[in-house]
């Protein structure tokens, strides 16, 4: 090889490198656009907006939808201040909850409720918030919901005065499992910043679906270890009968999960050093 061909070798190479490095930095931009949907919860919500600040100090940009009741019952100047947002909708957005979710890879819902997490996991899209979380699910999106306000189980509720019955909290459990399974990522409040930046790493991950359930983990032998904030019916059956099964401190059993896990002699533990 001549040294005017390991030049222009030299050169191509560089330019190669060079348009790589662009098309890289151009997803991470897309990518670090989100979509954010406030519904009416204000558990937590201190917490949510200081995981949101963490995003926007990192590079995100956001869209805003805050439903009517959420409108009511957060603080909207807020919202402003420590998430900038290019746009702040309240009630109705400008565009099509089509429009919008064909626009971003990621749909962040820092405080959802009862009745949102209801009608998603019907498959109702009766309002817009509902219609954009759906349409999310649908397209395939990256959805990352913060469970703090629709979860039976948070402590907020029982200060609040919340006394449900067992069989009313399995439903509320199971709407939960129901978003899970249709490729919804459920964290908390506070965790809600590192799952966003996860379900990020992991469109970088060629071959590894960011949508399946949790598997089983490697552990000494006779124990298992589930990752997730919900562990569901589908990480369960991964588990052999009789075994011990770690899941993370924070994690939130659901009722079918916590069913099987009996009928098979399975024991559930939780790792109090994962938080």
């Amino acid at each position: 090889m001549t040294t005017e061909q390991l030049n222009s070798l030299v050169r191509e190479t560089l330019l190669v490198e060079f348009i790589a490095q662009r098309v890289v930095e151009k997803l991470l931009a897309r990518m670090k656009q989100a979509l954010v949907v406030f519904t009416g919860s204000n558990i937590s919500a201190d917490q949510a907006l200081e995981a949101m600040g963490r995003l926007r100090a990192d590079g995100f940009t956001f869209r805003v939808l805050l439903s009517n009741s959420a409108a009511s019952l957060l603080n909207v100047e807020a919202i402003r201040s420590v998430l900038e947002p290019e746009e702040l909708w309240i009630g109705t957005p400008d565009d099509t909850p089509e429009a919008l979710t064909a626009r971003y890879d990621t749909i962040i819902v820092p405080a959802a409720t009862v009745r949102t997490t209801a009608h998603v996991a019907a498959c109702m899209a009766d309002t817009p918030a509902a219609a954009v979380i759906l349409d999310g699910l649908m397209r395939g999106k990256d959805v990352i919901l913060a469970t703090d306000g629709c979860c039976p189980d948070h402590s907020e509720r029982a200060r609040r005065g919340f006394r449900m019955a067992e069989p009313l909290k399995q439903t509320l459990r199971s709407h939960l499992e129901t978003l899970q399974s249709y490729g919804a990522r459920l964290t908390s409040a506070e965790r809600l910043d590192e799952a966003v930046k996860k379900a990020l790493r992991k469109r970088f991950t060629p071959g590894e679906s960011s949508k399946k359930p949790s598997k089983a983990q490697a552990a000494p032998a006779g124990e298992i270890r589930l990752s997730g904030h919900v562990i569901g019916g589908q990480q369960m059956v991964t588990c052999p009968s009789n075994s011990t099964v770690w899941v993370e401190s924070h994690a939130l059993v659901t009722q079918l999960a916590a069913d099987d896990a009996r009928r098979r002699g399975i024991t559930i533990r939780k790792d109090t050093e994962s938080r």
